[in-house]
């Protein structure tokens, strides 16, 4: 009896341990990072630094060094594209100056995520925008615009970390600072919330109505075109 009693409980033993040995090997693989080179789809987050990569970027970037070259240009590195704004680097007193002067320029205000355009002490218009996350914030202080462009392909991040993206006909590009700017956005909605990696991320309607404003001469041209004279307006970036 004994021994039958062991046989059995050697049996129920070893069900047992292959139900669970069957379970166990039926549970799911933990979710690996989708691979945005291999699937095409767009990256999870937004960006700062944009990759100037269109060929007429490099041809016309040269041009305007070229001829910039006896004027004092700030914020040119090798990477960015100089600015022939010949005006005087705008400080905190630019902004009291052109509103008592009814001239226009705009505000960014990081805290309520919001861009306001204003036209000397009168609100033009207002937009629910998205800047940078905490670990890579937008720049603050007082600019000029330097540089739009009505469309570019942007590009970044890294192909082994699986962070690399690719990003065609981003639309609506100004540039105030270096490699940040407000442009169009079609990858997110989430507009009202820290989103990008440094750029102030505006919807494609809300960017236009900027640029158009910004630049009213604007006429639909495709080349880079470096801001000047009024169009260089004002950019104030604060908490």
């Amino acid at each position: 009896m004994g021994k039958i009693v062991r046989i059995v409980f050697l049996g129920l033993f070893l069900a047992v341990g292959l139900s669970g040995t069957a379970l166990y090997a039926a549970d799911p693989a933990p979710a690996r990072p989708v691979d945005v080179t291999t699937v095409g789809s767009l990256p999870p987050l937004p960006f700062a630094k944009a990759s100037m990569d269109l060929p007429r970027f490099h041809k016309e970037k040269d041009e305007v060094q070229r001829s910039q070259q006896s004027l004092p240009v700030a914020d040119a590195t090798a990477e960015s594209i100089a600015s022939p704004v010949q005006l005087a680097a705008p400080t905190i007193e630019s902004i009291e100056e052109v509103r008592n002067n009814g001239q226009k320029w705009i505000e960014v205000n990081l805290t309520e995520q919001k861009t306001y355009a204003w036209e000397g002490d009168q609100l033009a218009q207002e937009f629910v925008i998205s800047s940078g996350l905490p670990g890579t914030p937008t720049v603050q202080g007082v600019f000029r615009m330097r540089v739009r462009t009505r469309s570019q392909t942007m590009s970044g991040g890294d192909r082994a970390a699986g962070t690399y993206y690719s990003l065609p006909n981003v639309e609506w590009v100004q540039y105030f600072y270096a490699d940040y700017s407000f442009h169009g956005t079609y990858w997110h909605n989430n507009f009202g919330n820290p989103m990008s990696h440094g750029c102030v991320n505006m919807t494609n309607e809300d960017a236009e109505w900027l640029f158009r404003w910004s630049m009213p001469e604007y006429a639909d041209e495709l080349a880079w075109i470096p801001a000047e004279g009024d169009n260089a307006v004002l950019v104030y970036v604060h908490e």
